[in-house]
């Protein structure tokens, strides 16, 4: 399958699943990113309560809680 091929097939697919695409190509990229790992690795080992997120203000800051 060509790239124009690919493409017109993500194209025709229901907005979910396109998402869902989306999602599995950047989560392929950031795997690839030594920086973003180590950065995440950083702020999910910070224990100071005080540079935390609560989860509902991370889905309204992520777009998560439109849906």
């Amino acid at each position: 399958m060509n790239m124009a091929e690919l493409m017109r097939e993500v194209a025709s697919l229901p907005t979910e699943r396109q998402n869902e695409l989306a999602a599995y190509l950047l989560h392929l990229r950031l795997q690839q990113d030594s920086t973003w790992r180590s950065e995440m690795t950083r702020r999910i080992d910070d224990r100071t309560p005080g540079k935390w997120v609560a989860l509902a203000d991370w889905k309204k800051e992520s777009g998560d809680g439109e849906k």
